[in-house]
């Protein structure tokens, strides 16, 4: 293949794995992208094979993240996607000639996205290809070591199928591996005790975009009215507001303060909000549960803040790059795994941007008997973002198999079963609350960390070049 042939093919290549993250949500398409670079990578050098692979990453990312520009103009997006894609030059380091490759691929994908995940500023795993594996044949890898496992077993699977033309006996007792995904990982827990009713509220925004919050009192009463609506005519055991939905402290807005209280005493029912409150190192993103008196009970402070979004590392250069970097507040994260318990049923709130690491997501998993996320979507206005986020939040309970609910400001809010499938949903951008009967379930949390697999990827993919060096002295 003429080299201009494989830059272009490595392009297009990225832009096929796009087909297995929402709006198309199609498992075989990052299994596909793999297949393809795999084929146009082969026979090339370690020069060819950096510019290779960084297009492939930027054939993927650059699209994927689209998104990311809503509102704030090209230059973060270019950033974050070209940034980003550099980590894809780890791939170039799967490659050896023989039989070795089949070994050292995966481990250099692997690499790649659990470096991705971490680095920097805590990482960004946007459109890790295990996400895009619920409902295919290897789902199942996801309840053994989660979405980073899940990612192997697709780079591992995908070297083994593009070896099959050559007919090798090493490679067809290999295959089998993919087949264990097949089988089921454990069995599904049972549900822990009786149903509990949930209130989940869909408040909307006045105006999509960065300045949804400019009139926060709004945003709050627009959640207080379907919430006071739903209560007059239903009666649940807890009502879930979305993250945001009150901008305005409700320990110092003495309106919001008396309105939540009388919401809460006068129906009996505990009320969960998104709110932001602030001290004197700076503003906090939590999540509150008063109870059935109107008194708070319990509070979570989000602990993975979004960089450059929530706080701003490197301010100075951020600000050269985008002026609108000044306008960011500096977030202050938590520190601790609170939960809210109401009788039999507690957990740990996951909080938007929260879904997406693994580590936060499991910590919070594991002492809780429910899945709960509250998000607020609106800044990035009728975009791939928010679709994309849900389909992670399916992953999230398939893994640990226990069902989720979510509380969005503009969608989608609904019931997730522990099996990933949607139960029920309040339509994107609409108004309105849903009523959910969730039962308890203990979480089966995947075996295998995240953290292991890096370890051995590092081992392995630095170990094989070593080695390599080594012989050649």
């Amino acid at each position: 293949m003429k080299n201009a042939s494989r830059l272009v093919g490595a392009f297009l290549a990225g832009t096929v794995a796009i087909g297995g993250f929402h709006p198309f949500e199609l498992w075989f398409m990052p299994l596909a992208s793999l297949i393809i670079i795999i084929f146009i990578a082969q026979g090339s050098g370690i020069r060819s094979r950096l510019v290779i692979f960084y297009l492939y990453g930027v054939g993927f990312l650059l699209p994927l993240l689209h998104w990311s520009s809503t509102y704030v103009g090209s230059v973060p997006w270019l950033i974050l996607a070209l940034g980003f894609s550099a980590f894809f030059l780890i791939l170039s380091l799967g490659f050896r000639a023989g039989k070795a490759s089949i070994l050292l691929f995966p481990f250099s994908f692997a690499l790649s996205e659990s470096l991705r995940a971490i680095l920097p500023f805590g990482g960004f795993g946007w459109g890790r290809f295990g996400f895009a594996q619920l409902d295919g044949p290897l789902q199942e890898w996801l309840r053994i070591g989660g979405v980073a496992l899940a990612g192997y077993i697709v780079a591992l699977t995908a070297v083994l199928i593009s070896r099959l033309s050559r007919q090798s006996l090493f490679v067809l007792p290999l295959l089998l591996v993919g087949a264990v995904g097949i089988i089921p990982a454990s069995a599904s827990a049972a549900a822990a005790g009786e149903s509990y009713r949930i209130g989940l509220i869909q408040g909307g925004v006045s105006q999509l975009g960065l300045e949804f919050n400019a009139t926060p009192r709004d945003v709050f009463r627009r959640h207080f009215a379907v919430t006071d609506e739903l209560l007059d005519r239903q009666e649940v055991d807890l009502i879930l507001w979305p993250e945001n939905a009150s901008d305005l402290d409700p320990f110092l807005d003495e309106e919001i303060n008396g309105e939540l209280t009388r919401l809460a005493s006068e129906n009996q029912v505990p009320i969960v909000i998104g709110a932001v409150t602030s001290n004197q190192e700076g503003l906090e993103n939590v999540s509150l549960l008063f109870n059935e008196k109107g008194s708070l009970q319990s509070r979570y402070q989000k602990r993975d803040l979004v960089p450059f979004g929530e706080y701003v590392p490197l301010r100075s250069l951020a600000t050269a790059i985008s002026s609108l970097a000044e306008s960011v507040k500096d977030f202050v994260p938590g520190s601790a795994i609170k939960t809210h318990a109401i009788e039999d049923l507690r957990f740990a709130p996951l909080i938007c941007y929260e879904i997406l690491d693994d580590r936060v997501a499991w910590d919070n998993l594991k002492a809780s008997n429910i899945g709960v996320v509250q998000t607020n979507n609106a800044t990035f206005g009728r975009s791939w973002q928010s679709g994309q986020q849900f389909q992670m939040t399916r992953v999230r309970a398939f893994e640990s198999q226990i069902p989720f609910v979510v509380a969005a400001t503009t969608g989608e809010t609904a019931l997730i079963s522990k099996d990933g499938s949607v139960e029920s949903r309040i339509a994107k951008f609409q108004q309105g609350s849903l009523i959910v009967e969730v039962a308890p379930v203990e979480p089966s949390i995947p075996k295998i960390a995240p953290e292991l697999l890096l370890i051995l990827s590092v081992l392995v993919v630095s170990g094989s070049h070593f080695w390599r060096w080594n012989m050649r002295r």
